[in-house]
């Protein structure tokens, strides 16, 4: 884009934490830059990166303004030059000093100018020629201003609420194709500025006519692109750029050419004109203006301000891979938007950060502030002075070192990438390529991202929504049962099916999970009584998900299987209620709260079919007793060391930070175990009834003392507890009773630790 307007002038020649330092570096940081940059070995290739970068400013303003003001408007292009030059100086300077990127070079944009062009001959072809010349010369600089305005505070809204967050969503690809495709826009203008000639692959022969203008630019550009990737002195750059237009102007002397004659074989750029080329927008073209015709321009200077504000956002994007360095976004945006509001009032066109020109110091060893001042300065002193001394640059050097930026981004983004990244990756970025060529700037950008979205698309598919799937056999519920129970389980366990499911859930991926689905339901041994659907780590689903839910749902129906839901996030409660997923028999109501509530709910489902309540009898302490000492004096004796203790329901029965360590025999009611999470949230780890205990891990446990774990009453009861110091009193009285209960609590943690791992050996072989 910018690079192809090269072409249109040669033709047209003859024819936070992070705003606070960004505030702090604003104020004064920018100084401190300068002056270590004027002592330092940057100096010069910044100076030379500037210059050149002013030279091709010059020549970009008067070619932006060549667009606009055609035919009978073409004898405003000198004062429309001295405009854009106006906002040269501002925006280049605000840009140059205050971004976070060093060397970056910032200047009004070859973006709007055909859409002003379009504008400005929509007016001029009023019924009666309503407008004069004049009158449109005032009407398109009005424009020129409004919109740059505009979108300096579009910009600086963007940045000041932060809303240029998205811009790093666009796939690493897509930047890598603007990039790439920046570098050919770059290397076909530069054919346009050696030889007046545009690159075209249907012209190729005329572009051969003129061959001895662009060879030796190209020789030019390969050399300085060879010597700058394996040199890194700072005075090579700058050197090979004095030394070809010396070695140049040699040769015309030594051949008595003169400089006239240069430039009419077209060595040489024709003089622009001396003298001043900027006006101050007086107050009588305001005033001359028909603000009533903005109206019917209203969809014109949206576009501008749209398409203004996508380039920034591509620009800033491809800065940061350009310059290898992460920058604040927002930030930038703010200083374009106050360089923009600045650069209004003197007739500017709306400008931003260059890609092209800002890499040149970079690669010239130069990326320093001084490249942004130099450029400004150069703007002003061709505004203000004239022209007519750039007709000493050769435009085979200018073409060449255009070339050679092209060139250098086809390398770092076509070359190393083609080793780098993914086949598919690949395939993008030449697809960028290909439509901008044939089609479009922005059009390649948008089909970048379309063809990224597509092969996001095609990845994630392949990406099982299944996290974890898991028998009832294999696993229980947090639910502590009576051998008896878990006899019953182990026996009708694979009647229960889990999934954990996780990622987004779409169009693509629900097909996967309908077929896991169906497939578990069609097993060759019978079709699960329960499949527990664990929504925890799903972030969403969308339509085509919820309504591969309801096919699920509709063939768990005919089978006879019922769906219970676990962990379902509030918006996808919402979708399933709309879709009216919850009516009918084949889903369980109310959702769970969780999987373990889930597991527990269908495990006493079978319990109840096997003829077995699931819910615990109470069982006396001296029967629980009995099954630990088999002598009824130690069943006794060990009785005498227990506390009664009554609790009711939510009671808080232990909590971590109690130092005091107790063991309680469950004899009536429930006790829930949670372990608190980070989010303060309590998770439960397990549910104990009559026969259990309860702290026995922290009971034993040395060094620090207290529960591990939260200990909550689920309803009235019983326990008798055993304290510390009551064990200490066993030891020392009844050694042997005191040795034989720490055996069997030994071989009580031994089997439900043993129960643990065989699940954590499970997990982790799916996860594998």
């Amino acid at each position: 884009m910018q690079a192809a307007l090269m072409g249109s002038f040669a033709t047209r020649q003859n024819k936070p934490l992070r705003l606070q330092e960004g505030t702090a570096f604003m104020q004064s940081g920018w100084r401190k830059e300068l002056s270590e940059n004027f002592t330092g070995p940057v100096v010069l290739p910044s100076i030379t990166a500037g210059l050149v970068a002013g030279v091709l400013t010059v020549t970009f303003m008067f070619s932006y303004s060549a667009v606009i003001f055609t035919g009978e408007l073409s004898g405003y292009v000198p004062r429309a030059t001295g405009q854009l030059l106006f906002g040269g100086v501002v925006i280049a300077l605000v840009i140059g000093l205050f971004s976070e990127l060093r060397g970056v070079v910032a200047l009004p944009q070859d973006n709007p100018t055909a859409i002003i062009a379009v504008m400005i001959a929509t007016l001029s072809q009023l019924p009666g020629g309503a407008l004069s010349n004049e009158m449109l010369f005032a009407q398109a600089v009005v424009i020129m201003v409004l919109s740059t305005a505009l979108a300096g505070v579009i910009f600086y809204l963007v940045g000041r609420w932060r809303l240029a967050a998205f811009v790093q969503l666009i796939p690493y690809p897509v930047v890598a194709g603007f990039l790439a495709a920046t570098g050919w826009l770059l290397f076909k203008g530069s054919f346009s500025v050696m030889a007046e000639e545009t690159f075209d692959f249907a012209r190729l022969s005329a572009l051969a006519e003129v061959a001895h203008l662009w060879l030796p630019g190209t020789v030019f550009a390969l050399v300085t692109l060879f010597v700058s990737l394996k040199y890194t002195n700072v005075f090579i750059m700058p050197g090979l750029i004095i030394g070809a237009v010396a070695l140049f102007h040699a040769i015309l002397f030594l051949t008595g050419t003169s400089s006239e004659e240069a430039i009419d074989q077209g060595w040489l750029l024709q003089p622009f004109g001396d003298g001043a080329l900027w006006q101050p927008v007086p107050l009588t073209t305001y005033l001359s203006a028909d603000w009533t015709l903005f109206v019917t321009e209203f969809t014109g200077l949206a576009t501008i301000l749209s398409i203004a504000l996508i380039s920034v956002l591509l620009n800033l994007t491809a800065l940061e891979s350009a310059f290898n360095r992460d920058i604040d976004v927002h930030r930038e945006m703010r200083v374009a938007g106050l360089a923009n509001i600045l650069a209004a009032p003197g007739g500017s066109l709306v400008g931003y950060h260059y890609v092209s020109l800002s890499t040149l110091g970079q690669r010239m060893r130069g990326d320093s502030r001084l490249v942004g001042l130099v450029v400004a300065v150069f703007c002003l002193l061709t505004m203000t002075v004239g022209a007519g001394a750039l007709s000493v640059f050769p435009k085979f050097v200018l073409g060449g070192l255009v070339m050679f930026i092209g060139l250098g981004f086809l390398y770092d983004w076509v070359v190393k990438s083609w080793s780098n990244l993914r086949r598919g990756d690949i395939a993008i970025i030449f697809a960028i390529l290909f439509v901008v060529e044939f089609i479009g700037f922005l059009e390649g950008v948008a089909t970048g991202v379309a063809a990224a979205l597509v092969l996001f698309v095609i990845n994630y598919s392949k990406i099982n929504v299944v996290r974890l799937a898991m028998e009832g056999s294999s696993f229980g519920s947090n639910v502590d049962r009576p051998d008896d129970h878990r006899k019953v389980l182990s026996a009708e366990g694979q009647k229960i099916l889990y999934l954990k499911l996780h990622g987004f859930i779409f169009f693509a991926s629900s097909i996967k999970l309908y077929e896991e689905v169906v497939g578990a339901l069609l097993r060759k041994e019978g079709a699960p009584e329960f499949i527990i659907l664990d929504f925890q780590q799903v972030s969403g689903l969308d339509t085509s998900a919820v309504h591969g839910l309801v096919k699920i749902k509709k063939k768990a129906l005919e089978v006879g299987t019922q769906l219970a839901l676990a962990h379902v996030p509030e918006e996808i409660n919402q979708l399933l209620h709309e879709e009216e997923f919850l009516d009918g028999d084949a889903v369980i109501e109310p959702i769970f709260k969780d999987a373990d509530s889930a597991l527990e709910w269908c495990e006493d489902f079978l319990l109840r079919t096997a003829g077995i309540d699931p819910n615990i009898k109470s069982l006396l302490i001296d029967d629980q007793l009995e099954k630990i000492f088999e002598i009824k004096s130690d069943v006794e004796g060990f009785r005498s060391y227990l506390k009664e203790m009554k609790f009711a329901e939510d009671d808080v029965v232990s909590e971590p930070g109690n130092e005091r360590r107790m063991l309680l025999f469950i004899e009536q009611g429930t006790i829930s175990i949670y372990l608190r999470e980070l989010d303060g949230e309590n998770h439960r780890i397990r549910s104990t009834g009559s026969g259990s205990m309860v702290g026995v891990a922290s009971f034993f446990r040395q060094g620090n003392v207290g529960a591990l774990a939260l200990a909550i009453a689920d309803s009235h009861g019983t326990a008798h507890v055993l304290t510390d110091a009551a064990f200490e009193r066993m030891k020392s009285e009844d050694p042997d009773l005191a040795l034989k209960f720490q055996t069997y609590a030994l071989e009580y943690v031994s089997e439900r630790l043993a129960d643990n791992l065989r699940t954590l050996s499970l997990i982790l072989r799916l996860e594998e």
